[in-house]
């Protein structure tokens, strides 16, 4: 609710309206872009360009709808772009060289975001993060990816069972490793 009174604002020509806007869903186009390209520094060039293109297409904004299912899409538009047009370019295995991927040194969350970008599909990958991390509802997501709210629910129970498969494959290489059982 709160964006769409400040996307009405700024499509009024507001602009200091602006940074409060991206205050309130800067979290979401930055999930949902790296739930898309798949490397953090790509999904903040896609942030950018984002809300670059939210403050150019301002005045085309409709109050009274979801802002912030307009914002998402403008975001998911702008990563698929940047995410097929490195398609087709030669791609570097992270896991080789996690320097280059902002994972040399990651803290847990970071850990934990890495692991599911690699193990989940995009779109399980993305409602996860929407949920757990940006504290959505199912109802929100679904209207943010155009999804039914059965299916958001299903993507993030099958998101969160590959995770915790995942982790409890890891934990049981780990205790091997140390020699315990």
């Amino acid at each position: 609710m709160k964006a769409d009174v400040l996307m009405t604002a700024l499509a009024r020509g507001d602009r200091a309206a602006f940074e409060d806007l991206y205050r309130c869903t800067s979290k979401t186009v930055y999930h949902i872009a790296l739930g898309i390209v798949r490397d953090r520094a790509i999904a903040e060039d896609v942030m950018q360009s984002a809300y670059l293109s939210v403050l150019r297409n301002a005045e085309k904004y409709r109050p009274g709808t979801n802002a912030a299912a307009w914002i998402a899409r403008i975001a998911r538009n702008e990563a698929l772009n940047v995410y097929n047009k490195r398609k087709r370019e030669e791609s570097v295995d992270e896991r080789e060289h996690p320097e280059k991927f902002g994972t040399a040194h990651p803290d847990e969350y970071g850990l934990l975001i890495d692991l599911a970008r690699r193990i989940l599909p995009e779109d399980e990958f993305t409602v996860l993060l929407l949920i757990a991390a940006d504290g959505y509802k199912r109802r929100e997501v679904g209207q943010m990816l155009d999804m039914p709210v059965a299916t958001v629910t299903w993507k993030y129970r099958r998101a969160l069972s590959a995770m915790k498969a995942a982790l409890s494959e890891d934990t049981a290489k780990h205790r091997k490793k140390e020699g315990r059982t």
